[in-house]
């Protein structure tokens, strides 16, 4: 009798390990809210489920740990020994990824606002923060980052990218920002964009910035001239554009009930549709690497496609969890 206990308990312990690498600790499906990759591994912002780690080497995607940490997990940004998270009500959250393994917090610092997004440059995050608009963080200690800057910002900040010496901030109602970071602890906003009605996120290439605009697809920004930005181009959608990332001539939209839209930018001016993927649950965001995109979803947490080989366009994705099945 003993010996089938211990058997049971056995087989039991093995099936409860193989859900945890598809599943969230408690068994339910997996949010994917953002997600960034660094070499082997996928970092997904997972919301109340907090920061969890992917191992992207083998062909279908295995989740191998999480972080629990206060607040909420948004966004992430992940650069040399850290993952940086945007928390919401928690602020920034500095997690150790120096062991994927094994990662824990190491330093953080609440922000006035619901943090949304972070961006990493330098001794800097910016940090996406809502209705407190743009936070600047002094990161250079990751034990005891500190707030060096502000800027109130029209609309609601939602997600930031930062080039050069300007932030691009999408604005939610306030459109496009952009403020020079030149001097990082006196930012300035310089321009502003006010076409996309609802920006949820922004991504900038060489002369242009992208902008997911919820209702209205994406939107090719001039910024060349970064205090004289002219909209250049657009390109509608079939569902909600919510995060945007390139992958060599082409811009990968998460575009939430409709999955991911490929739209090639060879010609900003004449944005255009060409390939699109079904993907098992409401995509949020997406990360592109070699010829692969990374993309943040609910319910699968993170699903993983080859965007370059057109043979293979509008194929099945690689999930960490597929729900469908």
């Amino acid at each position: 009798m003993t010996r089938s206990v211990s058997w049971l308990l056995v087989c039991a312990t093995i099936f409860l390990s193989m859900m945890l690498g598809t599943k969230g600790a408690d068994g339910e499906e997996l949010p994917g809210l953002d997600v960034y990759v660094i070499g082997q591994h996928a970092y997904i912002a997972g919301g109340l489920q907090g920061l969890y780690v992917a191992d992207i080497r083998p062909a279908q995607p295995k989740r191998i740990t999480a972080v629990d940490m206060p607040g909420e997990a948004l966004g992430v940004f992940a650069i040399g020994s850290y993952a940086y998270v945007a928390a919401g009500s928690a602020g920034l959250q500095i997690i150790d990824i120096r062991k994927p393994v094994s990662p824990g917090i190491h330093g953080s610092i609440d922000t006035p606002g619901d943090a949304r997004d972070v961006y990493v440059f330098g001794d800097y995050a910016c940090v996406a923060d809502a209705q407190a608009g743009l936070q600047v963080i002094n990161v250079r200690d990751a034990m005891r980052p500190r707030i060096v800057a502000s800027v109130a910002i029209p609309g609601e900040a939602r997600s930031v990218y930062v080039t050069g010496d300007h932030a691009f901030v999408a604005a939610g109602s306030g459109g496009l920002q952009i403020i020079n970071m030149k001097r990082p602890a006196r930012p300035k906003i310089v321009a502003s964009v006010s076409a996309p009605r609802d920006a949820r996120a922004v991504h900038v290439i060489s002369d242009y910035a992208y902008v997911a605009d919820f209702s209205d697809g994406i939107y090719a920004i001039d910024v060349s001239n970064p205090v004289n930005p002219r909209i250049a181009g657009q390109a509608d959608t079939p569902g909600e554009a919510q995060g945007v990332y390139h992958v060599y001539d082409l811009l990968i939209v998460a575009d939430g009930s409709r999955g991911l839209q490929l739209i090639s930018i060879r010609e900003p001016q004449s944005l255009r549709v060409v390939a699109s993927y079904d993907t098992p649950g409401e995509t949020r965001n997406v990360y592109g690497l070699a010829s692969s995109a990374y993309v943040a979803g609910l319910g699968f947490g993170l699903g993983v496609f080859d965007v370059i080989d057109r043979s293979r366009l509008n194929t099945p994705g690689h999930f960490l969890f597929n729900p469908a099945r």
